[in-house]
Parts: structure tokens; sequence; C-alpha cells
């Protein structure tokens, strides 16, 4: 199944800054610093639309839905076709997805700069077909919520929440049948948020902090990543596993200094768990970080008063590419003329083999390929750009296993599908087009979150690599 996600106006549930009380879960440190009031042969797939452009972070071009704003269709794993089979209502500027790892649960946030965001819970049933119901609602205590992670399921289990507009960072508890329970901790922006329309913020989006991800660690989950559009770097938090209390552990200039601006947006994880890689939005570049088990293993016992002594840092930049294509041979593409391009979406391939970036202006996916020499870091080659065939791709996804890539390019409301060779990274389009209104994420019963935490424990010492 494939769920794909629209913008709308419906208003119902909104959560307002000053509406909502404080949850009596929250601890009270925490609650002095929430936000102030605002100034299969078959698989199915989900999307979103957004329904009200009014009260977005950003402006998108395409077409407002006027009704439903989740859209289900079935994929055909043999020619890649989507075939349209339900709608979902009910939400307000739907903007991310989650898929639960092991339940029948979808996980929705919604984006609005002039309240608060929710979380709304989804249940499916796989064999009695698309249609989706609502079973809880939360708010997620900060405005334009964007994006959501959840921790590993063998533990206690949290859902961390980034919220764009206010750069607050939210955490719920999430019990054992994957329900929410409502916010208990509420991180505050590490500077005061001051922009107080969009116009304003468009005038100049690196004023202030705009958290835009929140993504742990692949070997311990127990370091969040958060990169911050607003200021160029990426910040770290250690998560307490047992109350989901965040502790600042320092941050990372998202590309060598005296550069930019950048804009980072997302931060995924290489499979060997050697390397991060962050898109940079504003920039269009990628850069690729060393990341060190050592050093995380340090900044997490150091957020419990344990020294581990001297350490190097958790991520250390070791290459910063492009992701737009030069126009003749030799020719950098730093050289290119000025152009209107933003990145959207990054995501390394299932097989592990390429990293994937959408160009939005540019309006194509960029393609890298993964090198893999021992006992050097994985680096990125050239990037091979493919267009999509519509405008701003937004967000794309990876479907039937990494055989499809689905584009959901927002400002021409149109979701197009691409066979992808697994051997070479190439991107080859099925021809088809479907039209679908201001398409802005797409999630997939294969793109549910991917746990693959080994266990590790965390070490007393660094006295041997691990």
């Amino acid at each position: 199944m494939v769920w794909v996600s629209s913008y709308n106006g419906t208003r119902a549930h909104l959560y307002t800054h000053t509406s909502s009380a404080t949850p009596s879960s929250l601890r009270q440190s925490e609650a002095r610093h929430a936000s102030p009031a605002l100034y299969p042969c078959s698989h199915g797939d989900h999307l979103l639309s957004p329904t009200d452009f009014a009260s977005l972070a950003h402006a998108p071009k395409g077409s407002e839905a006027k009704g439903d704003t989740l859209h289900a269709y079935r994929l055909c794993s043999e020619t890649g076709d989507l075939t349209y089979a339900a709608s979902h209502g009910g939400l307000y500027n739907p903007a991310f997805l989650r898929v639960h790892p092991t339940k029948p649960l979808i996980y929705a946030a919604t984006e609005t700069i002039l309240a608060h965001g929710e979380i709304v819970t989804l249940e499916f049933a796989p064999a009695q077909g698309p249609n989706l119901t609502t079973t809880g609602r939360q708010s997620s205590h900060g405005a334009s919520t964007c994006y959501l992670t959840l921790t590993s399921p063998a533990e206690k289990q949290w859902l961390l929440a980034v919220n764009y507009w206010d750069s607050v960072i939210s955490v719920l508890p999430a019990l054992p049948d994957g329900s929410l329970e409502a916010v208990s901790c509420v991180l505050p922006p590490p500077m005061p948020v001051r922009a107080r329309g969009l116009e304003d913020h468009l005038r100049d989006r690196q004023s202030e902090p705009h958290a835009h991800a929140v993504v742990l660690d692949p070997c311990f989950g127990r370091l969040a990543f958060v990169p911050d559009l607003g200021t160029d770097v990426v910040r770290t938090y250690v998560l307490n596993p047992e109350d989901g209390s965040l502790t600042p552990a320092g941050s990372v200039a998202c590309a060598p200094q005296g550069t930019g601006p950048h804009g980072p947006r997302y931060i995924e994880f290489d499979p060997a768990r050697l390397v991060a890689y962050v898109v940079n939005e504003l920039s269009s570049t990628v850069s690729v970080f060393k990341f060190c088990q050592v050093s995380a293993a340090a900044a997490i016992h150091a957020a419990t008063g344990i020294s581990f002594g001297k350490t190097g840092p958790v991520l250390e930049l070791i290459q910063v590419v492009s992701t737009l294509e030069a126009p003749n041979p030799g020719l950098a593409p730093a050289a290119l003329p000025p152009k209107r391009n933003t990145c959207g979406r990054i995501a390394v391939a299932p097989n592990g083999a390429f990293v994937l970036v959408s160009n939005r202006g540019d309006d194509s996916i960029a393609c890298f390929a993964i090198e893999r020499t021992e006992p050097g870091l994985p680096r990125l080659r050239t990037a091979v750009v493919t267009k999509t065939g519509g405008a701003t791709p937004r967000h794309f996804q990876f479907a039937c296993g990494g055989s499809f890539v689905i584009a959901a390019n927002q400002d021409s409301d149109s979701l197009t599908v691409f066979k992808f060779c697994k051997d070479t990274g190439a991107l080859a389009s099925t021809g088809k087009h479907y039209a679908c209104p201001s398409p802005n994420f797409v999630a997939t019963l294969s793109s549910r979150e991917r746990f693959h935490l080994p266990g590790l424990a965390i070490p007393n010492s660094i006295s041997g690599e691990f």
C-alpha cells in the first residue's frame, strides 16, 4: 500500500498555543520552556496533500486539496502502475508520515505556523483494504510539526517530534499497543525564534533556529541528531530511555566554516554505521560525516556525569558534494549560473549502495554511488541527475524493496514512478504520471522505520574499539 499526503483547509482538531494547557505529565523543569503563545504483487502506498497553503512555513504553488488529504494507492510490483484505492479526511495539512515498524499504525504530523501541530495515530488492516481509522490525537506542543522518529521497540518506546517554525523538540510516550500519550518533554530552541509571519521568515530563513529532523544514532539509539536549517549546524542530544528527557551534547557545523548558507535539512546514516549523510537544502549539497562509535558512547556517559576523558567528535566532516549536474565536462557545479534550487529528501537505497536526493527547482533526483573501499570510509561519487517530470519534488520513496521510486512533485500536482536499477542506480521513468493535489510525502509499508540497532552495550571505557 502506498500513502500520499496533501495540504488542505479543514481546520479540525488544531491545538492552538493558547488554548491547551501544559499536560500534567510534563515535568516542571521542561514546562517552563514550553512554547509561548503564538504571536505484494500489489504494494500499498499513502500520499499526503496540503489543505491550506496560507498557514505553511513555505509557499507551495500546486493545488490545495479540497477534501481528503491522505490518499491510498496500490502499486503493481511488475509494472510500477499506481491504482487509486481510497482517501482519508480529517487531517489538517498533514506533512509527515511514520509507519510503525511492527504494528498496522501510521503516525501523521500536521503542519501549521498558526497553532500547535498534532500527531494523529491512524490504524489500517492490510487484509481488509486501504481504509484508515483515526485512533488518537496528541498535541506536538510546537508549530509546523515536520518530522517524527520512534525509538527501538525493544525498549520503553518514545516518539520524538520536531517542530520547524519554533524549533521545539517534543517527546511523547508510546505504549506497547502503539498508542501515544501526551507530550512528556518539551525542549525549547537554543535561542529565541522571532519570525512573526511567512514573509518575515522567507526573507531570511537563517535569522533564527529551525530544527528540521531528528534521527537516532544507529548503534545505541541514544544520541538524537537534529539538523538546524537556521543555524547551519547539526545538534546532538542524549535521550534518556527511562523518562524521555533530552540533554544537549554539542553541535557540529554542517559544512566548512566560512561557506554557506547551507541549511541542513535531513540526516541519514549509512547502513555500515561508519558515516552519516546530511542534505543541505539551501546550498544543494550533501555533507558526509565520519561517525565515531567511541565518541558516541562517551557522549552518552557524559550526560550521566561519567567522563571518558578526551575523545574526538561524534561527527567529523570528510566530504561535501553537489546535488546539481555541471552543464559542461570539467565545470564544477559551484560555477553554475545562479538558479533557484533547494534540496528536499535524502535517502539511502535499501541495498545500501546509493544515496538519493531530490532537487526542487532543478526538478530532479540526484543519485550518488557509495564507494566502499577498505579500509577507508564510504565516499560519494559525483551524482547522476534524473528529471522527475514534474515541478518541485518535495519527497520521494522507495517501494517494492527498492525496485521502484515514487516522486511527489508538489508544485505540478503529480506523482511519477521510476524503475530503480539496484546495480547502477539508474532511474528509468515508467512513463506514467498520476494526478494528486500538491503531494508532499510518500509512505509505503516497505518504508517502515528500519530498526537496525544491534543492542550494542554502551562501553564503560574506551580501551578498545568495537
